[in-house]
C-alpha cells in the first residue's frame, strides 16, 4: 500500500467512520453459500485489510469458537476495530498493525479473505502471493475486487478527479472536487442498496464511500479471466467464480447449474437466463465455465465480483456451487 492511500484511510477510515456505527453482518451470513457448513470451529481466518473492523468484528461475534486476526496499516481504521471489539465484547480477535504485502505474519490460517483490497496495491500479484504464503496447508482464499467492465465510467470520472486534485494537496481538499464535479458514490453500484448494515448512508459515510471511490491514487480493475494468470505459480490448485455485484443487482452464479441455493433465499444467476432468444442460449450453454463467467461480465456489467481459491485438499470446501463455477485448476505443487 502506498504511503498516499495510506494517508487517505487516516483521514476517512473505511468503511464506517465510527465505532456508533453498526456492524456489518452481511458476511457473516453469506459465508454458508460459498463454503460448505460456513466457518468451522477452531479455524484460523484472516481478514487482509479489515479497516475499521465492522465486518470483522462481525464474523469473530457470529462465530465466538473462530479466532481471527485483523490486518490493517491505518492507525485512524484499528483505533476504531479495536474500540467496536471492545464495545461489542468480543474477544477472539487480533487488531495488527500491517500491510500487505511488507508485514510477516507468523500464522497461517484456514480463510484468509480480502475484500477491496489487492485492487488498490501497487502490485496485485505481490499482494496475491503475500495473501497465498499465509494459507494453512488445506485453506481457502476468498477475494472481492473491482470489475474491469462496470468500473468503466467511474473510473473516467476518478482520473479527472485525480488531474484536477493531487494527491499532495491532501483528501480533504480531493473531496471538495469529487464535490464541484457532483460526484458521489451510491452503494446501488455495487447492487446493495442503502449501507450493508441495512441503512442509508449518512453525509460522513457518504464522504467515506466517496473518499475510497475517487481519490485512492492506486486503482486497479480486473476480470474473472485474469485470476488464473495472477494466481499462476503461487501454491494455490483451483479458482473459481462466485458472485458478481452492480447495479442489476448482486447474484451468485450457478455457471454449471449445480445451485444449491434454496430457492428465493438469495438471487442467483445462470448464463442461460441473461438471453430470451433460444438459439442464444444453446451458444451460451456450449462455452467453457469460463467463458460462461466472460459473457456473465459481458451482460451484466458488474462493478464487483467475488471468486475463491483453495490450495491442498480444499476441494471439498466450498459449496457446490462453487465446484460448479471452477474456472481453472494448477498443476499440485511438489511436496
Amino acid at each position: 500500500m502506498t504511503s498516499a492511500t495510506q494517508r487517505l484511510y487516516e483521514d476517512f477510515p473505511f468503511p464506517s467512520p465510527g465505532a456508533d456505527r453498526p456492524l456489518i453482518s452481511v458476511v457473516a451470513d453469506e459465508l454458508p453459500l460459498v463454503v460448505e457448513g460456513g466457518l468451522r470451529d477452531g479455524w484460523r481466518v484472516l481478514d487482509a485489510g479489515c479497516g475499521t473492523g465492522h465486518t470483522l468484528v462481525g464474523l469473530a461475534k457470529a462465530h465466538p469458537k473462530v479466532r481471527f486476526v485483523g490486518l490493517e496499516p491505518s492507525g485512524a481504521s484499528r483505533a476504531i476495530a479495536r474500540r467496536l471489539a471492545d464495545d461489542h465484547g468480543v474477544t477472539n480477535l487480533d487488531i495488527v498493525d500491517g500491510a500487505m504485502p511488507h508485514t510477516e505474519l507468523d500464522q497461517r490460517f484456514d480463510l484468509v479473505y480480502s475484500y477491496g483490497v489487492v485492487h488498490h496495491l501497487p502490485d496485485p500479484r505481490a499482494g496475491l502471493e503475500w495473501l497465498c504464503r499465509h494459507l494453512a496447508e488445506d485453506g481457502l482464499l476468498h477475494l472481492w475486487l473491482y470489475n474491469d467492465v462496470g468500473e468503466a465510467r467511474r473510473m473516467r470520472d476518478r482520473e479527472l478527479v485525480q488531474l484536477l486534485s493531487p494527491a499532495d494537496e491532501g483528501a480533504a481538499l480531493g473531496l471538495r472536487v469529487v464535490r464541484a464535479l457532483g460526484l458521489s458514490l451510491s452503494l446501488d453500484a455495487y447492487g446493495m442498496p442503502g449501507a450493508w448494515a441495512g441503512a442509508a448512508l449518512d453525509p460522513e459515510e457518504q464522504d467515506v464511500f466517496d473518499a475510497d471511490a475517487y481519490l485512492n491514487p492506486v486503482v486497479h480493475t480486473l476480470r474473472f479471466g485474469d485470476l488464473p494468470e495472477l494466481l499462476d505459480g503461487l501454491g494455490m490448485e483451483w479458482v473459481a467464480a462466485d458472485r458478481v455485484y452492480g447495479p442489476r443487482g448482486a447474484p451468485y452464479l450457478d455457471l454449471d447449474g449445480t445451485n444449491d441455493i434454496p430457492a428465493g433465499r438469495v438471487e442467483t444467476v445462470r448464463p442461460e437466463e441473461l438471453f430470451d432468444d433460444p438459439e442464444l442460449r444453446r451458444r451460451i450453454s456450449g462455452l467453457p465455465i469460463a467463458e460462461r463467467a466472460r459473457a456473465v461480465e459481458l451482460s451484466l456489467r458488474p462493478t464487483g465480483f467475488r471468486v475463491l481459491a483453495g490450495r491442498g485438499n480444499s476441494w471439498d470446501k466450498p459449496t457446490r456451487r462453487v465446484r460448479g463455477n471452477l474456472l481453472t485448476r494448477f498443476p499440485r505443487p511438489p511436496r
